[in-house]
């Protein structure tokens, strides 16, 4: 961030974004603003996640203002300069894959990642999103300041990092949801407890247009075994409704609990 962010001038979102605003107004550098915005999110996140999570916190919520500081002072990425759009892939993908290992060791950047970890353990949000609608805000702030190419640039840097965070968060452990409508569904069922070897879940429903009692096979698994799930179903019944997608936290009898 501060190697190629701030030398860039792009608008940049996030507490650092936020920081850069108040700047204009407030006699402090960015990287002290930093220090205060991440110990008034430290104080929330102590309050709404725990005292477990936030001792994580703690050390990266200090030690990012410090690092941003001293980044600033760092030329060796200078070249990048004559080259803006790679500044901002770059960046994103570093502050990105940085974000994820940190927040999959059930700790947090300190800034908006408290807000987004809080989000989504109250209301199950993802934490890339909450991470997303605070950067696009700051930026909005920041539009008038800077001209179309430092927003747009800061715009990549964003998605970017998001697109890295979750990719980083879903690495190793990438299930899905597969649903299987189907008349043929004890065939269907048997199948893929003896080939696939997952479990599943059938569930009363009733169909829209006839109101047929039927039952809907649930099966959360591997996205490497969506191809051999579906090959059953449509070998079973040509003509049975299947639809994947995706799920981002998976928990209890059969995953994080042995059967």
């Amino acid at each position: 961030m501060g190697m190629i962010v701030l030398p860039q001038n792009f608008a940049v979102g996030g507490v650092t974004g936020l920081s850069v605003l108040l700047s204009k107004s407030i006699p402090l550098s960015v990287s002290m603003i930093v220090l205060f915005c991440n110990a008034i999110l430290f104080i929330l996140g102590y309050i709404f996640v725990g005292r477990k999570f936030i001792l994580k916190t703690l050390l990266v919520s200090i030690a990012f203002p410090i690092g941003l500081d001293i980044c600033q002072h760092i030329n060796f990425l200078l070249p990048l300069k004559s080259d803006p759009l790679v500044s901002a892939i770059i960046a994103g993908l570093l502050v990105g894959i940085g974000s994820g290992l940190v927040l999959k060791g059930d700790g947090s950047n300190g800034g908006f990642d408290i807000l987004g970890v809080i989000f989504n353990k109250y209301f199950k949000i993802s934490v890339a999103v909450v991470m997303n609608i605070c950067d696009c805000l700051v930026l909005l702030a920041q539009a008038l300041q800077k001209d179309f190419m430092q927003n747009a640039y800061g715009l990549i840097v964003i998605f970017i990092c998001a697109f890295a965070v979750n990719k980083v968060l879903s690495y190793g452990q990438s299930q899905c949801e597969i649903m299987i409508m189907s008349k043929e569904h004890i065939k269907i069922k048997k199948r893929i407890y003896e080939e696939v070897d997952a479990g599943l879940t059938l569930l009363h429903a009733e169909s829209g247009y006839l109101s047929e009692k039927m039952k809907v096979i649930m099966v959360v698994t591997q996205y490497n075994k969506i191809a051999k799930v579906k090959q059953i179903a449509v070998s079973e019944d040509p003509t049975a409704f299947v639809f994947v997608s995706d799920v981002h936290s998976v928990s209890g009898k059969g995953y994080t609990i042995s059967r």
